[in-house]
C-alpha cells in the first residue's frame, strides 16, 4: 500500500474510472478489484498492508464491514446513476425487476415510477449468507408470472443471474458518485490522524505521569491502567483489562463510587508496599454514572516531593560540608574514634555525641550522615540552646495557620519534616526544656510528628544524631533530663576527645589551619615556625579545636610582609593564659573554668545570681539567656 485509503471496485469499469480520477486529480487512493466475498478479502489484505479507510459500494461495502476493523466509506448510488441504468429500458412491453442489496437499489423504484415503468423488487439481506438458489427461484417466479424481461441492480445481478432470455443492467457509479466518497474518506482519515495524535498524547501522559491511573466502565470493568498503577498493584494491563475491579483489586472502593455517584478525595488505601493516597471520581454523562477514574500516589513519593519543595522554598542548603576525610588525626585514640563513627554511620540507629565545646561534634555528625545510606537526603542541624523553648518547638514541629498569634499565613513546615529521608542533628540537646523532651521522645518512638495547632500525624523517616557538652547522666539524676529520652538517644555513644588529651594532633591541626588561612587572606606566608607549636603544647586549650583555629587565624592576620613575628605569638598565648586565669580566679572558688561546660555555666550563673541578689530576671537579662535556663540552674544553687 502506498496510500492509506483503498477503493475496492466491484466491477472492472468502476476500477478503471477510479484509476482515471486518481491520475487526473492526484487522489491519495489505491484501487483494488473484487465483489462481495472477493472484495472483502481484498479489503482485509489492504488493512494488513496499512490501509486506514476502505471505499466500496453496495453489498460489497456491507460485507467488508464484517471483515475489517477500519472504517468503510460507501459509494452512494445517486439518482443520476439509477436513471442512467433504467432509462434505456423504457419502452412498450418492458417490465423491470430490481435485484440487489438495499444500499445499492434503494432509488430504483422511485425512478421507475417517475418514468411510468412497472417494477418488481427482490431485496437481498446482509445478515447471514445469501441463499442464491432461493434468489434464482424468486427471479424465475417474476419472469414466469409478471413477464419481467429486464433486471436492474448491483453486482449481484451480474455475478449470480444466468437467464439468457432477460436483459441484465448493472447500476454503474459515475465520477460524481466516486468523488464525494473519496472526499469523505480523506476527511475521515484526517479525523483519524487527529484522534490518533490526541490518543498518543493522552497515552504519553498516562505512561509518564507520576500518579497511578485506573478507569472502569459503568459495570466496574477495568478499561484503563497505566504503568504506575501496574507497578503499585503488581498487575499487567493486558491481563486485567475487561475484568471486574472487585475481582482484580481489593479495597479500592470503586464499586462504592459507582453506586453512590459521589467522589472520594485524598483517601488512604493499603497496598502490598504500604499505603497510597487515592482519589476516586465518577464519570457522569447526563447525570448517569458511566464509570470511575481513580488516581493513586505512593505516600513515599508525596513525602519526597514535599521534601524537595521544602528545600527549594526554604533555601536551607540542607547538605553536609564535611566528611570523615576532613577529620585530621594521628593520635591513636582519635583515629579509633573515627573508625567507630564510620561503623555507626552504616546503621540507622540514633547517635549521642558527648564532648566539650569546640571538639568537633557537628563535624562528626555531618561525617556520619555523609557516609550513611541517607547521604543523598537532607542534613538538618538545629541548636537547641540558641532558641527559646516556644520558638524551638515551632521550628522543630512546625505549625498550621492560626495556631497562635503571629503564626504565618499557610503555616510552617517543621525541621523534622524537612529532614524526611535524611538526618536531623540536635545540637546542645541537654538544654532542651522538659516539655519539648516529651514531644521529642514521642517522635523517636513513633516516627511521626504533629504540627502545632493540628491533630494530623505526619510520618517521617529520619535519623537522629544528638550532641551535648553536658553530662546527661548527671542531668538525669538531678531530674533535669528525662531518663527515657536519655536511653532513647544513647543507643550509640560517641565520646569526643578534648584537644588537651590529643596533643600529638596539635601540630597537624595548627599547620592545616595555617595553610588554610594564609591562602584565604592572601598573606603568602611560606613558613610556620616550629616554636609556635611548642608554645601551643604548653597551653590547656579549654576551647579545644575551635580555640586553636581562632588563634591561628589571628596569627596569620597579624603577619607582615609574609613573616610571622614570634614575639607577637607569645603575647597572644600569654593573653589566652591570662584570660583563662582571670576567669578561673574570679569564680570565687578558683575553678570557674574547670569541669565540663555545664559546670562552668552553672558557676557563672551562680556568680551573677549572687551579684544580682538572686533576682533571676535581672540575671537572665545580664547574661543574655532566657529565664527558663536560669530557673533550671537556679533550683540547684539558690540558697534555702
Amino acid at each position: 500500500m502506498t496510500n492509506k485509503i483503498c477503493l475496492v471496485a466491484t466491477y472492472r469499469e468502476l476500477a478503471d474510472l477510479a484509476r482515471e480520477l486518481k491520475q487526473e486529480l492526484n487522489l491519495p487512493i489505491d484501487v483494488l478489484e473484487g465483489s462481495l466475498e472477493e472484495g472483502a478479502r481484498q479489503a482485509l489484505k489492504a488493512e494488513k498492508a496499512g490501509a486506514k479507510v476502505i471505499i466500496s459500494r453496495g453489498g460489497t461495502a456491507s460485507m467488508i464491514r464484517r471483515y475489517v476493523k477500519i472504517p468503510v466509506v460507501e459509494i452512494r448510488v445517486t439518482g443520476y446513476d439509477v436513471f442512467r441504468s433504467i432509462y434505456p429500458a423504457v419502452g412498450p412491453g418492458r417490465v423491470i425487476g430490481i435485484l440487489g442489496y438495499q444500499s445499492a437499489v434503494f432509488g430504483c423504484r422511485p425512478a421507475a415510477e417517475i418514468l411510468g415503468i412497472s417494477v418488481h423488487e427482490i431485496i437481498l439481506e446482509m445478515s447471514g449468507k445469501t441463499d442464491w438458489d432461493h434468489v434464482r427461484t424468486q427471479v424465475r417466479h417474476l419472469i414466469d408470472k409478471y413477464s419481467v424481461n429486464t433486471f436492474v441492480g448491483d453486482t449481484s445481478v451480474m455475478t449470480h443471474l444466468d437467464f439468457p432470455e432477460i436483459d441484465v443492467r448493472l447500476i454503474m457509479s459515475s465520477r460524481e458518485s466516486i468523488l464525494p466518497a473519496v472526499e469523505d474518506a480523506i476527511n475521515l482519515l484526517r479525523v483519524q490522524e487527529e484522534e490518533q495524535k490526541a490518543t498518543q498524547r493522552f497515552q504519553a501522559i498516562l505512561d509518564f505521569v507520576h500518579d497511578g491511573v485506573l478507569a472502569t466502565d459503568e459495570e466496574g470493568n477495568i478499561t484503563l491502567l497505566n504503568p504506575v498503577a501496574e507497578k503499585i498493584f503488581h498487575v499487567e494491563q493486558s491481563e486485567v483489562l475487561g475484568q471486574s475491579i472487585t475481582k482484580v483489586l481489593k479495597d479500592t472502593r470503586i464499586h462504592e463510587v459507582l453506586k453512590s455517584g459521589r467522589g472520594e478525595i485524598g483517601q488512604l488505601q493499603k497496598v502490598p508496599e504500604g499505603h497510597i493516597l487515592t482519589n476516586r471520581i465518577p464519570i457522569n454523562v447526563d447525570g448517569v454514572v458511566k464509570g470511575v477514574v481513580a488516581t493513586f500516589q505512593e505516600v513515599t513519593q508525596i513525602q519526597d516531593a514535599e521534601r524537595t519543595i521544602r528545600q527549594n522554598l526554604y533555601g536551607k542548603g540542607l547538605v553536609t560540608k564535611y566528611t570523615f576525610d576532613h577529620i585530621l588525626a594521628i593520635d591513636p585514640k582519635m583515629k579509633k574514634l573515627v573508625e567507630v563513627a564510620r561503623g555507626y554511620s552504616l546503621t540507622g540507629a540514633t547517635v549521642l555525641i558527648q564532648g566539650e565545646s569546640g571538639t568537633g561534634k557537628e563535624l562528626f555528625a555531618q561525617s556520619i550522615h555523609a557516609h550513611s545510606p541517607r547521604a543523598h537526603g537532607p542534613f538538618v542541624a538545629v541548636n537547641c540552646a540558641a532558641l527559646p523553648p516556644q520558638l524551638l518547638e515551632s521550628e522543630l514541629f512546625g505549625y498550621v495557620e492560626g495556631a497562635f498569634t503571629g503564626a504565618k499565613k499557610g503555616g510552617k513546615i517543621g525541621l523534622f519534616e524537612l529532614a524526611h529521608n535524611g538526618t536531623i542533628f540536635l545540637d546542645e540537646i541537654g538544654d532542651m526544656e522538659k516539655g519539648l523532651q516529651a514531644r521529642l521522645l514521642r517522635v523517636l518512638e513513633e516516627r511521626r510528628v504533629m504540627r502545632l495547632g493540628s491533630d494530623a500525624l505526619i510520618p517521617v523517616n529520619i535519623r537522629v544524631i544528638a550532641a551535648t557538652n553536658i553530662d546527661l547522666r548527671k542531668q538525669v539524676s538531678m531530674g533535669h533530663f528525662r531518663n527515657d529520652l536519655y536511653y532513647r538517644l544513647n543507643v550509640l555513644n560517641l565520646p569526643m576527645i578534648s584537644l588537651r588529651d590529643r596533643r600529638d594532633d596539635i601540630p597537624l591541626l595548627a599547620l592545616h589551619f595555617f595553610k588554610r588561612f594564609s591562602n584565604e587572606h592572601g598573606k603568602g606566608i611560606r613558613d610556620f615556625p616550629g616554636e609556635i607549636t611548642s608554645l601551643f603544647g604548653e597551653y590547656s586549650w579549654p576551647g579545644n579545636v575551635r580555640e586553636l583555629k581562632n588563634i591561628i587565624e589571628r596569627i596569620v592576620l597579624s603577619a607582615e610582609r609574609g613573616k610571622i613575628d614570634l614575639q607577637t605569638v607569645r603575647l597572644m598565648v600569654d593573653e589566652l593564659r591570662s584570660v583563662c586565669n582571670d576567669q578561673a580566679g574570679s569564680a570565687g572558688d578558683g575553678e570557674l573554668l574547670s569541669g565540663t561546660f555545664q559546670d562552668i555555666k552553672r558557676k557563672i550563673i551562680r556568680r551573677v545570681l549572687k551579684e544580682e541578689g538572686w533576682n533571676k530576671s535581672r540575671t537572665a537579662r545580664r547574661l543574655g539567656i532566657d529565664r527558663m535556663t536560669v530557673d533550671r540552674f537556679g533550683e540547684e544553687i539558690e540558697p534555702k
